[in-house]
């Protein structure tokens, strides 16, 4: 089947104090919370793609090191990954996702005030890249 590749969205952690999500850590973990509308949110890259629907092909993490990440997708559990830190993850099948969908990445490590350091620092900001494609 032809995709029309739609690039990559990136989306930055932030303190589960907002969303009150992370199973792990309760308002205290990092969370990325991937939608339409956090997209729009400064310290993004790329965009939440306009057609009805379409899917993740590939998803890189980063997070501290040691860290897990619970994947959900809409609130119902998609996918546990061990190591949750410099790490690519490539399902075995894509990801299927609508417009009004949204992905959460909930990772067992504590949110920690900036500055931030490159992955493999002390203080890692979790982040998500998503590579998406839609069908022709």
């Amino acid at each position: 089947m032809p995709y029309q590749d739609l690039g990559p969205l990136t989306i930055l952690g932030q303190s589960d104090s907002f969303y009150q999500y992370n199973p792990f850590l309760l308002g205290s973990g990092w969370d990325v919370i991937c939608s339409s509308s956090t997209a729009k949110l400064q310290g993004s890259l790329g965009s939440w793609p306009a057609q009805v629907s379409f899917e993740v092909y590939q998803i890189s993490l980063d997070a501290p090191p040691g860290s897990q990440c619970l994947v959900k997708r809409n609130s119902d559990p998609w996918n546990f990954v061990q190591q949750g830190w410099q790490n690519w993850w490539d399902p075995q099948q894509p990801l299927p996702l609508r417009n009004g969908d949204e992905l959460r990445f909930l990772f067992s490590s504590a949110f920690a005030a900036g500055p931030y350091t490159p992955s493999g620092g002390s203080n890692v900001r979790a982040t998500v890249t998503l590579w998406l494609r839609a069908p022709l």
